[in-house]
């Protein structure tokens, strides 16, 4: 229980006791958002320690906490005087008026305590350092980001070439889309919760800024929908996989992709819708109640939890049904029994991530979480988007094999092989009879040849100019 709601409580007590002054002999119990002041006379001033609450958590801030309730204690038994003890620094002080009216509670010395030992209190937004609560948003946070990353990548991927194009890759984009909603606006949500931004800051207890409320709400809204919408696609995941895999694919025409739309979309559209109303009317009813913080309790959570309990659970029924149908099948083939029993795991395991089936364990949240269930609930939700993009995008062989030919036709010249035509010629002088494997060299270049060639069609123009030029002569 937080220090605000016990001193609400207190006061509430107080002026059921009607420990109170009459109007004009003193003020009444009051409760100024912070702390509950008992009734006062008139021009009397009244003191309370300062709401502090001390880390102890940290190195050193122990001692200041000891410190200051013994300073409380002397203050209080009055063994010294105010002045030596500077016990002032400590208190919150607030009057009442002749007129019997609460003036302004002055937190100006606590505030000067928050200022000097700012690293050992909690308040004024900051709170005492959690090394699980720290752990636990920053995996989620990281996680978030990396699947946001991941599945837009997919998304193109799926996008980009016309030749894989189907109804079960367009079930894959949507599903991909939903998770990079569900993780973006997440992320958005943890960021906004840890800043406080929709806190005021200025007092020692922070209070809600009203005017940021709608902002809040919208926020909210959106990372209620991508969850329940994520969930009801993976649905559709998982009964079109279970359709693929009986005669139902052969017997009848793929439904209309306007239906697998109206599911994945509009059915959580509707849900959601109807948990707002409800929950809408619920909060108004508590009082300091802002932004539907907290909105995981009521009974009516129960139209949410049990849309996506419903859809986890059929998921679940289909992936055993699937595994049931690889069995039978691995049966009529020639191969050894434990590379049956391999490949039938090893088919169940690409289909968990996708049909969400590991989230059921986390269906239900016990009321003292442990350290183990908080650390593992962050890494299984968020890093399910990872997964999915990874095993069914960039590992999926279809993908490759369109990106392989994608890149084929683009010229990387710099990166291809050039092709050599000349050929390699070693010179040999004419007067060197030199010899490879006991030839020549000159046979094998081809020069002695030429030569020879040479000297005899030589010698065969040198006959022919000899008979045309040569004149018989007589005897």
């Amino acid at each position: 229980m937080s220090i605000i709601q016990t001193e609400y409580e207190a006061c509430e007590k107080l002026k059921a006791q009607n420990n109170s002054y009459t109007s004009g002999s003193g003020c009444s119990v009051d409760f100024d958002r912070s702390l509950c002041w008992a009734s006062a006379r008139l021009g009397q001033q009244m003191t309370r320690d300062c709401p502090f609450k001390f880390c102890t958590s940290i190195p050193g801030c122990e001692d200041i906490k000891e410190e200051t309730q013994k300073l409380l204690l002397r203050y209080a038994n009055r063994k010294k005087r105010r002045s030596e003890l500077n016990v002032e620094k400590y208190m919150v002080s607030r009057n009442c008026n002749n007129q019997g009216v609460w003036q302004d509670t002055n937190y100006t010395m606590c505030i000067k305590v928050a200022e000097e030992y700012s690293q050992c209190l909690s308040g004024f937004c900051r709170v005492c350092p959690d090394f699980l609560r720290d752990m636990v948003i920053s995996v989620s946070l990281t996680l978030s980001i990396v699947s946001v990353i991941l599945l837009v990548a997919a998304i193109i991927l799926f996008s980009v070439f016309d030749s894989i194009q189907c109804r079960r890759l367009s079930i894959h984009k949507n599903l991909a889309t939903a998770f990079v909603f569900r993780f973006a606006v997440l992320a958005i949500w943890t960021i906004v919760q840890s800043t406080n931004l929709f806190q005021d800051c200025t007092r020692f207890h922070p209070l809600p800024i009203w005017d940021l409320e709608w902002i809040c709400k919208t926020i909210l809204w959106f990372v209620i929908y991508f969850q329940v919408a994520s969930v009801m696609w993976m649905l559709i995941e998982g009964a079109f996989l279970y359709s693929r895999f009986t005669v139902f694919a052969m017997r009848h025409s793929d439904a209309p992709w306007s239906l697998y739309l109206a599911c994945g979309w509009g059915f959580p559209f509707v849900v959601v819708s109807a948990w707002t109303i409800v929950h809408q009317y619920k909060s108004s009813q508590l009082p300091n109640s802002f932004c539907w913080v907290p909105y995981a309790q009521g009974n009516h959570l129960w139209i949410l939890t049990g849309t996506m309990g419903t859809a986890w659970i059929m998921n679940l029924i289909f992936l055993l049904m699937i595994v049931v149908i690889l069995v039978q099948k691995l049966r009529t083939e020639n191969s050894a029994e434990s590379k049956k029993i391999w490949r039938t795991i090893k088919a169940t395991l690409l289909l968990v991530p996708l049909l969400g089936v590991s989230n059921i364990p986390l269906f239900y949240e016990p009321e003292h979480p442990s350290s183990v269930y908080m650390l593992g609930s962050a890494i299984l939700q968020h890093s399910q988007g990872i997964f999915i993009a990874v095993l069914y995008c960039f590992l999926n062989s279809e993908i490759q094999g369109a990106l392989k030919r994608q890149l084929s036709k683009v010229p990387f010249e710099f990166f291809k092989s050039r092709n050599r035509f000349e050929t390699e010629r070693t010179y040999v002088p004419e007067t060197r009879n030199a010899t490879k494997n006991g030839v020549p060299m000159e046979e094998l270049n081809g020069t002695k040849k030429i030569e020879s060639e040479n000297i005899e069609s030589q010698e065969q123009a040198n006959s022919s100019d000899k008979q045309i030029y040569s004149v018989p002569t007589k005897s």
